[in-house]
């Protein structure tokens, strides 16, 4: 996410009034020009659903290769096992 919200900000000219939004609307980086012409700059988390469907789909997913590959040792432990070592 870090790395969304970096290319969004290099991805605006130094003049630029923009609101940039990515990640399916989460992040979000804006920039507005002050009374003294000066730009101000915000950038941040605009809707943190997106942001928590994939930490638990990532969690899930890295739960299921642990559990798979605990699998896979014991069974070849098993096979070495019963082939004697």
């Amino acid at each position: 996410m870090v790395a969304t919200l970096l290319i969004l900000m290099f991805s605006t000219g130094p003049d630029e009034i923009v609101e940039k939004k990515a990640f399916f609307g989460s992040m979000v980086f804006e920039t507005v020009e002050k009374d003294n012409g000066a730009l101000g700059i915000t950038a941040g988390v605009d809707n943190p659903v997106p942001l928590i469907l994939l930490f638990l789909v990532l969690t899930v997913v890295l739960t299921v290769i642990q559990a798979i590959y605990g699998g896979l040792k014991q069974r070849r432990e098993q096979l070495l096992d019963a082939a004697g070592r």
